[in-house]
């Protein structure tokens, strides 16, 4: 398979403008300023920021931490997303932003260490397994990111932690929900009726699904009121929200439990409905939220959100 061609500046003008339409919160233009250096001088300081007005207690035992590239270089700008992908880095740098801000591992597993993992079990002799050959997905990536002197900083433990739940905040807003939204719960919104089936056509495409959306339930089932579960949630999620609700619109779950769950639950005769949109997807508009708000926390420095898109699609 050969590399992807790099961005024209016509394609990467066509791209911001479909994440605009996508729902995207912040300018996805880079602004020009001559007051960065007052507000931050280094992608550290603006780690800093981050660290201390997060909002919540910042703990020591957290996957948010530097996962690539030198902190102590100065910040040129910044740019969020549900996941640092080769595109999205790509993007970034032709936008001049140095400090990507992801709520997903960059190198494919929850270590987000930058080399394969090593084979399981024992070596020869007994030892420790033997490290595993040079992989050009690894170092393509490696090579991506040291090359334009990009920094890599998962932001998840802690994002998820702010209440309210960005994440649902920020499908609301893409959605055009706000209006609508339980003074009690901001994960749950009552909206204009519709049927299950007419919600996730609007949902696809205003979200930009492709194919990871699945949807559980009768079609014409009639919603008036919806709770979003964005990101990967367990089986108790779902039964607390479901009662008060027509529908559920969910990142990812395990279809043996909530899936399941709801399909019985339609069959039983109780009107309900399950829209997964899949966790990456799920979890962009929380991190298009998080774009605003660094764009209050580092005055004067670039921010944008540049959204992974949905890795599946359905053959025509």
């Amino acid at each position: 398979m050969s590399s992807p061609r790099p961005l024209s500046r016509r394609q990467f003008a066509a791209l911001v403008a479909a994440s605009a339409a996508a729902g995207a919160a912040t300018p996805l233009a880079f602004p020009r300023s001559t007051t960065a250096s007052q507000a931050a001088r280094t992608v550290r300081d603006v780690l800093d920021r981050i660290r201390t007005q997060i909002g919540v207690d910042w703990q020591a035992d957290t996957v948010d931490t530097v996962k690539a590239g030198d902190p102590d270089v100065p910040i040129t700008g910044i740019v969020t997303t549900s996941l640092a992908t080769i595109p999205v880095l790509r993007q970034a740098v032709a936008a001049g932003a140095n400090l990507i801000v992801t709520t997903h591992p960059t190198f494919y597993a929850r270590s987000d260490a930058r080399t394969p993992p090593a084979g399981r079990g024992t070596g020869p002799a007994g030892g420790p397994p033997a490290p595993p050959p040079p992989d050009p997905v690894f170092a393509a990536k490696n090579d991506l990111i040291a090359r334009n002197g990009l920094v890599i900083f998962r932001l998840s433990d802690h994002w998820r932690a702010r209440r309210p739940d960005p994440r649902a905040v920020g499908i609301g807003a893409a959605m055009n929900w706000p209006s609508g939204q339980a003074p009690d719960d901001p994960a749950r919104y009552t909206i204009p009726a519709t049927t299950l089936d007419a919600l996730a056509r609007e949902i696809r495409t205003t979200l930009q699904v492709r194919g990871g959306l699945r949807v559980i339930g009768d079609a014409g089932t009639r919603i008036t009121r919806v709770a979003l579960l964005p990101g990967s949630t367990p089986m108790a999620a779902a039964l607390s929200m479901l009662p008060a609700v027509d529908a559920i619109v969910g990142g990812e779950v395990r279809e043996w439990e909530s899936a399941e769950y709801v399909r019985d639950a339609a069959h039983a005769g109780g009107g309900k409905g399950l829209i997964l949109i899949g966790r990456i997807v799920s979890e962009e508009a929380g991190m298009a939220q998080c774009a605003t708000w660094l764009g209050t926390l580092v005055p004067g420095i670039p921010v944008r959100h540049i959204a992974a898109g949905d890795p599946y699609w359905r053959p025509a």
